[in-house]
């Protein structure tokens, strides 16, 4: 897919999703061109050729009839997806909420992503337990509501050890924010053994470890909010990441299982599950594919908007599936394509990766 190609199909797409399909939009013009004022109508027309031709006047009117019903199904759409992620409540339980009163879990929580969530959680009142292996930067240090714990979350006894202390000294965290991730770009066959099992350790089979330490007590309460950070890699296998991709497809299943399994078996619907989906995040990380990325056109964001999507769903307390930016929500759509298109948009990422990291075979 060209550049020049992909920055169109990227405005075309914002511009179908904030004008062409919002209602409001389409039902004014629908009902200024049919049944508005006589003399508003006649200056659109006489300003507007194709409103003077009585065929291209009926197809303008039939085109916005569809855009209005494809727009107004979308919003259905929105509000349906809404209510199944939040057990079918009309409204956020806001009052169960004290945030002064609540502790949070955040895993990864001393750089990156993870400590700007901290920065957020904080001015809410919330307390937050940082588990991590690096030591607390200076950034957080000093603050009555952070409470560190060098913690190895791929360790289950570390992690059940950590749990019961945090209990014991800060309350029951009513919040799990499994944030900490690992990511270097490799073929398969360069991917050792040990690398894989680590990043499956961290990214993988942590969740289920503090999922089973800190889940007991929100289900005893039916109140709590675990948080997972997916990607939109969850949905999108390319050469170069397929550890990572696998990972991420993991913890989506991991967590669409919890959401069944809180409702169905532990009967709490109440605690809530959401699922954050970062499409390319500015970190070092990306730092080696940035400009190849930019010359795709493709959106690269800030961590901070990660932390911003996170923390806003947080404390809407509702659950949800949340993509950052909302464009990229797309990438959840391409296992429902044809193969051959699939191949396509996979050949297009797998050529940013291994072109600018140069990932060996062997």
């Amino acid at each position: 897919m060209s550049v020049g190609f992909q920055r169109v199909a990227n405005l075309i797409s914002l511009s179908v999703s904030h004008l062409a399909l919002n209602p409001v939009i389409t039902a004014s013009l629908l009902y200024i061109l049919t049944k508005g004022p006589v003399n508003l109508r006649a200056r659109l027309t006489n300003r507007i050729a194709a409103l003077r031709d009585p065929i291209r006047h009926a197809q303008i009117i039939k085109a916005l009839k569809w855009l209005l019903t494809l727009g107004l199904l979308k919003n259905v759409n929105k509000m349906l997806n809404d209510l199944a992620l939040n057990s079918y409540r009309l409204r956020p339980e806001s009052a169960r909420w004290k945030w002064d009163k609540e502790v949070a879990v955040v895993t990864g929580g001393c750089s990156g992503i993870g400590s700007l969530i901290v920065k957020r959680l904080i001015t809410k009142g919330v307390t937050v337990a940082i588990l991590d292996v690096q030591s607390l930067p200076p950034a957080l240090q000093g603050y009555a509501h952070i409470k560190f714990y060098a913690c190895d979350i791929t360790d289950p006894d570390a992690v059940f050890r950590t749990a019961k202390e945090i209990r014991t000294t800060l309350g029951s965290p009513s919040i799990l924010i499994n944030n900490a991730g690992i990511l270097s770009a490799h073929t398969i066959l360069a991917t050792s053994h040990e690398y894989l099992r680590k990043i499956f350790d961290v990214n993988v089979l942590s969740n289920w470890t503090t999922v089973q330490a800190f889940l007991p007590d929100m289900i005893k309460e039916n109140k709590g909010h675990v948080v997972t950070i997916a990607s939109t890699a969850s949905y999108v296998g390319v050469a170069g990441l397929a550890d990572y991709n696998a990972s991420k497809a993991a913890i989506l299943s991991f967590h669409e299982a919890l959401n069944q399994e809180l409702r169905v078996y532990y009967n709490a619907p109440s605690i809530l599950t959401s699922s954050i989906h970062p499409n390319w995040v500015r970190t070092p990380l990306l730092a080696p594919v940035e400009a190849e990325l930019k010359k795709r056109g493709v959106v690269v964001i800030e961590p901070e908007d990660v932390a911003d999507a996170v923390l806003k769903q947080v404390f809407s307390c509702r659950g949800a599936q949340v993509f950052v930016p909302a464009s990229a929500g797309k990438s959840s759509l391409v296992r429902a394509l044809p193969n051959w298109l699939q191949e396509s948009v996979r050949k297009g990422v797998s050529k940013t990766i291994t072109k600018s990291v140069g990932v060996g075979g062997m």
